[in-house]
C-alpha cells in the first residue's frame, strides 16, 4: 500500500486528485536490471500505484510518497522484451490487487503512517528525513494489530 502526502514546497501538490489517500500498489526495491546493461548503479523505489482512470491527477514526481511494504510476489529479474516487463507487471498487478483485498491487510491500511500524512516520520532502521525506513516483522505486526 502506499500514500501520498502534500510536498512541504508545493502547496498546490496537496490538492491535485489521488493525493492523501490510500493506493494500493507493486514496488520495485531494487536495481531495476529490466534489460541487459542498462541496469541503475544504485538500489531504488519504483512505486506503480493500482489505480483507475481518473484516479489521479499528473504524477507523483517531485512528491512525497509513504509507501509499506506488506509481502514479497518475485524477484527482479531481466525480460528480451518491453512487451514480457509489461506482462509480468499486469500479473503482478492482478495478483496485488486480490491480495492486498484480504482482511489480514486491512488493519494496515489504518496505520497512522499511512493515514497521518502530515505527521513528520522518521524510521528507526536507518534514513533521514528526505528518505528513511524501518524494518518489521510481518508476522509480529499482524499479530499486534490483531492483538495475539
Amino acid at each position: 500500500s502506499s500514500s501520498t502526502s502534500d510536498d512541504d514546497d508545493d502547496d498546490d501538490d496537496c490538492c491535485k486528485q489521488g493525493r492523501n489517500v490510500i493506493h494500493k500498489a507493486v514496488v520495485n526495491v531494487g536495481y531495476s536490471p529490466t534489460f541487459d546493461g542498462e541496469e541503475n548503479k544504485e538500489k531504488i523505489v519504483e512505486a506503480h500505484l493500482i489505480v483507475n482512470d481518473g484516479d489521479i491527477d499528473g504524477d507523483f514526481y517531485g512528491e512525497t510518497m509513504r509507501l509499506s511494504l506488506s509481502g514479497f510476489l518475485r524477484p527482479e529479474m531481466k525480460f528480451n522484451s518491453f512487451p514480457e516487463l509489461i506482462e509480468a507487471i499486469n500479473n503482478d498487478v492482478a495478483n496485488a490487487k486480490d491480495a492486498l483485498d484480504l482482511s489480514i491487510f486491512e488493519s494496515l491500511r489504518a496505520d497512522s503512517f499511512l493515514v497521518d500524512c502530515n505527521q513528520d516520520w522518521m524510521g528507526s532502521s536507518g534514513g533521514d528525513r528526505n528518505a528513511s525506513y524501518e524494518f518489521m516483522n510481518f508476522k509480529e505486526t499482524i499479530s499486534e494489530f490483531y492483538g495475539q
